[in-house]
């Protein structure tokens, strides 16, 4: 399975207000800079978040994006949800489709297909923004331990 540019996209950007969050909510172009994401995808990314309820924006010159919750309550499954649906297209696990008359092989790859859909949803659901930046902050540590010759 392959995740898209906008799940990628919207899972960095909501990181990166996560990790740069303060009392002022951050512009679009900051997030766009340093993740280098196109401003204006960026732009559509976010407000399908704050459609979702993951993210609070504030107009005006001081405006910008911030998360509408802690870091700790925030899915990455949640984001991926809100900008693409089903973490697993449905047509793909033959949900909907007639399957009187198919072959047994059909029905058992059918099953694979669920238990692998059901193994990513729970580490996408179990995985929150919080893990997210608790594992960038161990790598940090973890590189400025590295010594170089």
């Amino acid at each position: 399975m392959n995740f898209t540019a906008k799940e990628e996209y919207g899972v960095r950007a909501a990181l990166d207000l996560a990790l740069h969050k303060n009392d002022a909510p951050i512009q679009i172009r900051e997030v766009a800079v340093r993740q280098n994401i196109p401003e204006q995808f960026l732009e559509q990314l976010l407000a399908t978040l704050r459609r979702a309820g993951i993210v609070q924006s504030t107009r005006g010159a001081a405006g910008g994006y911030r998360l509408a919750r802690s870091p700790d309550r925030i899915a990455v499954g949640e984001i991926i949800r809100a900008l693409s649906g089903p973490i697993v297209p449905l047509e793909r696990l033959g949900e909907g489709r007639n399957q009187a008359g198919d072959y047994e092989s059909h029905r058992v790859i059918q099953e694979l297909w669920q238990r692998v859909r059901k193994s990513i949803e729970a580490v996408l659901d179990r995985t929150t923004l919080q893990d997210l930046i608790d594992l960038k902050l161990q790598e940090d540590v973890s590189a400025s331990y590295q010594m170089y010759i």
